[in-house]
């Protein structure tokens, strides 16, 4: 007989859920390797199909990690009086948008960059390839 949930336990959260609380979430966390090791900046994004999009600047550590190489996306959130709260893990691939539907469909979405793109900012693509999640129950 499984064992009922308990105030502190960590639940699963199913695909949908998880994508679900990424495209609510107003940013989330890029992490990747450099030469200089591991490193994670936040960004704002958007989900549009199966995937997850955001704009980064030429030259930038963004713009390099997008170059085909393998990133992590992190997204939470918590409530510190009541102990509760969720994350979102992503592992995927990271490339550059160069169709220009897709670009253009990016475009008409309703998104703003917190930071003003440069004039050459570029979209990156995301492959959502592995998703999971958790929440800490308290009820």
């Amino acid at each position: 007989m499984p064992v009922p949930p308990r105030p502190g336990d960590l639940a699963s959260l199913d695909r949908d859920e998880c994508l679900a609380l990424l495209a609510d979430a107003s940013f989330v966390r890029v992490a990747f390797v450099t030469s200089q090791g591991p490193t994670v900046l936040p960004v704002n994004h958007l989900l549009h199909g199966d995937a997850l999009y955001f704009r980064t600047a030429p030259g930038s550590k963004l713009g390099t990690a997008a170059a085909g190489e393998r990133v992590a996306i992190e997204a939470d959130n918590g409530d510190e009086p009541s102990r509760t709260g969720w994350s979102v893990l992503v592992h995927g691939r990271a490339s550059i948008v160069n169709d220009p539907h897709l670009i253009e469909a990016l475009h008409a979405l309703p998104f703003e960059p917190w930071a003003l793109p440069a004039d050459q900012a570029f979209w990156v693509h995301v492959e959502l390839e592995r998703v999971s999640g958790r929440r800490i129950i308290r009820d």
